[in-house]
């Protein structure tokens, strides 16, 4: 049953509270609602519908669910829709068959949104609707992308801003967030420390062939943030620390020590040998407690030392 479930739900996390549903609740009715008012000034009856199913909708998802995404940048909006309607209009005047016209149009405007960067799904429904939109879409000719398409979503994209503001964590564009405490330099000096750097994020989604909705910085920050999680978690706790036991400072790179207790002297320091590390082998020393569980990162099995591991 639950394979079954995973197979239509996917595995796909949402981590937003319920103030940010809330927030996405009142942007979408108060952003569709304004661009609604812009196109049926040009559009009425079942055009009017037609755009609202095809792009409107979709994008007022994007705006006010997840305007931190990648594919919900003003330029990706704008962008999307206002070259997908400029391909579509385009192809209905040159494809007589207008199922053959749609078609092209939709994996024309795709192909044209990637290499302008402005990759917006509901672009690809502007783009059908200027081709299957009917008699009203037709008369406009190449003003429908001028108006309706970029007039409303221009407005919905101002009420994304207005209604993200106020929540410092959701302002809109993303860079009218705050900048986090990291710089791009910090990020990438962390990544480094970790073994890794944005060239090794970048070819893995190029491996994967993948396009995610979140930027180079973010990946980096999410993967700092859940080695945190996972070192703070695992941490060795001062009352933990036993003698004939060995603790490493973290993974195996330059900077790896492995130390074994040999004993606890005066005052309950911590008296140890470096059995593995860089300098001159067995070096020793003492520490308090405290000192030592904070440079301690995770117990470490001898057998696994031995092993080259």
């Amino acid at each position: 049953m639950q394979r079954f479930l995973r197979l239509f739900a996917g595995d796909f996390l949402d981590t937003t509270n319920h103030l940010d549903k809330l927030v996405a609740l009142v942007g979408g009715v108060v952003g569709l609602y304004l661009s609604l008012e812009v196109a049926a000034s040009v559009l009425e009856g079942g055009a009017l519908a037609g755009l609202v199913l095809a792009s409107l909708g979709a994008t007022a998802v994007l705006l006010f669910a997840v305007p931190h995404g990648a594919l919900s940048q003003p330029w990706n909006v704008l962008g999307g829709h206002g070259v997908s309607a400029l391909v579509g209009v385009t192809l209905h005047l040159l494809v007589p068959h207008p199922l053959l016209a749609a078609a092209l149009a939709v994996g024309l405007a795709i192909w044209a949104m990637h290499y302008l960067r402005c990759i917006h799904p509901p672009g690809g429904a502007t783009a059908l609707f200027a081709v299957l939109g009917g008699a009203q879409v037709e008369a406009l000719g190449y003003g429908y992308v001028l108006h309706p398409v970029l007039s409303s979503v221009a407005v919905m994209t101002l009420v994304a801003v207005a209604v993200n503001y106020p929540f410092v964590w959701r302002r809109y564009p993303a860079t009218l967030a705050p900048p986090p405490p990291a710089t791009h330099q910090a990020v990438g000096k962390a990544l480094e420390r970790g073994g890794l750097s944005f060239e090794d994020l970048e070819y893995a989604m190029r491996e994967l062939n993948l396009y995610l909705d979140m930027t180079e910085d973010d990946m980096a920050r999410l993967y700092l943030l859940a080695r945190r999680h996972h070192e703070e978690a695992d941490h060795v706790a001062a009352a933990d620390i036993r003698v004939g036991e060995c603790y490493s400072n973290g993974p195996v790179g330059s900077d790896w020590v492995v130390r074994k207790v040999i004993g606890l002297g005066e005052d309950d320091r911590v008296v140890y040998r470096e059995i593995c590390g860089p300098g001159t082998p067995e070096n020793g020393g003492t520490a308090s407690r405290e000192d030592f569980a904070r440079w301690a990162h995770h117990r470490v099995d001898p057998g696994q030392i031995r092993n080259g591991k």
